[in-house]
C-alpha cells in the first residue's frame, strides 16, 4: 500500500516508522526545511520538503497513486486543504486528517475527508463504547491494515506511575500519539512524567495490543 503523509511532526514521525516497520510503501511532505533536513537524515529519499497544500508539491509525490493520504500538521487549515486536494484533484479513496480544534471537526466531515482524528479530548469523551473492568477504549477502527488507535486508562496502581515517557519501553510498532491529563491534551515529549489516571491515546497493531495494555497499565 502507498501512503503519503503530509507534516513530519511528532505523531508523523513515529507514524512513518511504524508504516515503514509494517511493509507499506510511503512518501513523507514537510514544509519546514531544517525539520524536513532531519527526516530526510533518517528516511532518505521518501522525504519530500515542501508545502502539502501545492498541487505541484502533491504531484511529484506521487499522490495520484496513493491508497491513503494522511494529514498530520499542526494546522487544521493545512489539514484540511490538503485533503481536499488529494480527494478532488487526485482522486485519493482514502483521505485521513488531524483536527485540534474540536469545533473544526464537523467541518472536515462535510467538506468530505474520510477519516477525522480529534487529538484533544474529544475523541475520548465521545466515545460510547466501554469495557468493563479493563482500561482499553478502541478509538477508531483504521483503515490502514494493521494500524488501531486505542486510549488507555493509566490506573491508580500502575508501576508506570512517576516515569517519564522515555523510560517506557514500548513495542517496535507502536507509539503514543497523545497523552490526556485533566482534560488537557499534552504531546508526548521524552520528560512527560506519567500519573494515575492519564489517558494515554496510542497508535498500535492487533499484535501488539496486549503489550501495550500491559505496559501502559504497569502490569509488566
Amino acid at each position: 500500500m502507498y501512503i503519503l503523509i503530509i507534516g513530519c511532526s511528532t505523531i508523523g514521525y513515529h507514524l512513518a516508522k511504524s508504516l515503514l516497520a509494517a511493509g507499506h510503501e510511503i512518501t513523507i511532505v514537510e514544509k519546514d526545511p531544517v525539520r524536513s533536513k532531519l527526516m530526510w537524515d533518517e528516511f532518505g529519499s521518501i522525504v519530500v520538503q515542501g508545502d502539502g497544500t501545492d498541487v505541484q508539491i502533491l504531484q511529484s509525490a506521487g499522490t495520484s497513486r496513493a491508497d491513503s493520504f494522511i494529514a498530520v500538521t499542526g494546522s487544521d487549515e493545512t489539514n484540511l486543504i490538503a485533503s481536499q486536494i488529494a480527494k478532488t484533484k487526485f482522486g485519493v479513496e482514502n483521505t485521513i486528517a488531524v483536527v485540534k480544534d474540536t469545533k473544526n471537526e464537523q467541518l472536515f466531515h462535510m467538506l468530505g475527508v474520510d477519516s477525522v482524528i480529534n487529538s484533544t479530548h474529544h475523541i475520548i469523551a465521545s466515545i460510547e463504547e466501554t469495557i468493563p473492568g479493563k482500561p482499553l477504549l478502541h478509538l477508531a477502527q483504521s483503515k490502514i491494515p494493521g494500524l488501531e488507535l486505542i486510549s488507555i486508562a493509566v490506573p491508580e496502581d500502575s508501576s508506570i506511575i512517576g516515569q517519564a515517557l522515555e523510560n517506557i519501553e514500548l513495542p517496535p510498532h507502536s507509539f503514543i500519539a497523545i497523552v490526556m491529563k485533566d482534560n488537557r491534551a499534552e504531546p508526548p515529549i521524552d520528560k512527560l512524567i506519567i500519573e494515575a489516571h492519564d489517558e494515554i491515546v496510542a497508535v498500535t497493531t492487533p499484535d501488539e495490543e496486549a503489550v501495550m495494555y500491559d505496559i501502559l497499565t504497569g502490569v509488566l
